[in-house]
């Protein structure tokens, strides 16, 4: 049903007339003639008897009325509701982010935003950052907190958070003491890493490549914080994003190992899906990310 050819039959409907009709809309007599009988022909009903200069409704005519109106209230209350920038009860939608973005960057935002939007729900997908970009790119999140670097065609991306990613081991290891320790000693420990097809992983791999050593990796995990309690526990040494560390580290259980020559780190950043649009339930979250972290220039810059 055309919304317009409809606006046509309630104007007539209401005037019982179509050049009265045609002047209400601000067209020609023929257009309106013309509008209502392709809505009786998609229809496959008569909606006026036709008689000299007045028109009177069919009992169908008079049923599409009462329908009509309420299409038309409901139009109108749609357009009303997306030009406004409130959000209402109700409203909610997905993102996603990596383990240590939810637990140590995200909480007082979430705390805050929560507190000034009680009734927008929202769900998180905490995964690796391969998934999150997935989830991106099949439209199922609306944004993604990640390690980067990333390079992909559909997705833009701003750093939010630069985090390094010490070497670190258990207190009373045979490292801790040690001015420094080389990056092929390192390699003859065992290590407990991240998997293959994380980020933090491919930095890691990539510096002992460049080295030319291969590493004694003896487990590979997804969870930082799981890789942390079993450093703690003696089961091998990590490289480990100081967020997830920092609390071991000034509590001593753990130890910062310095190895020559080599630093790790990564970022953390937004990521969303080019070209795509927020609405001010979603819009209001990212301003708060980009404005707690100083991004709020390169944020603005892609997406206005």
């Amino acid at each position: 049903m055309n919304l317009q050819h409809l606006n046509y039959f309630l104007a007539v409907a209401r005037t019982s007339s179509f050049s009265r009709a045609a002047e209400e809309m601000h067209v020609t007599q023929p257009t309106v003639s013309s509008g209502v009988g392709d809505l009786e022909r998609a229809l496959g009903v008569k909606l006026f008897n036709r008689g000299g200069r007045q028109v009177s409704l069919t009992m169908e005519g008079r049923t599409l009325v009462t329908y009509g109106m309420q299409i038309q209230d409901l139009v109108e209350s749609t357009e009303d509701r997306l030009k406004r920038r409130d959000v209402l009860p109700g409203e909610g939608f997905q993102f996603g982010a990596i383990d240590a973005a939810v637990s140590y960057l995200l909480p007082e935002l979430l705390k805050d935003y929560i507190r000034a939007y009680p009734s927008v729900e929202i769900s998180v997908q905490v995964a690796p950052s391969r998934y999150l970009v997935e989830d991106l790119v099949l439209n199922r999140s609306e944004f993604g907190v990640i390690s980067l670097p990333l390079s992909h065609p559909k997705i833009e991306t701003v750093s939010i958070f630069g985090d390094s990613m010490p070497l670190v081991a258990v207190a009373g290891h045979a490292f801790v003491g040690r001015a420094s320790v080389s990056l092929e000693e390192v390699a003859l420990e065992p290590l407990i890493l991240f998997h293959a097809d994380s980020v933090s992983r491919k930095i890691v791999d990539e510096r002992f490549a460049e080295a030319g050593v291969s590493p004694s990796v003896v487990m590979e995990m997804r969870s930082p914080e799981a890789i942390r309690k079993l450093v703690e526990v003696g089961v091998g040494i990590s490289f480990l994003p100081s967020l997830t560390v920092q609390e071991s580290l000034d509590s001593s259980v753990l130890q910062e190992i310095s190895v020559q020559g080599v630093s790790f780190s990564r970022e953390i950043g937004v990521a969303w899906r080019s070209g795509r649009y927020f609405g001010p339930a979603i819009r209001h979250l990212l301003d708060a990310i980009f404005v707690r972290f100083g991004r709020v220039e390169e944020w603005q810059k892609l997406v206005t």
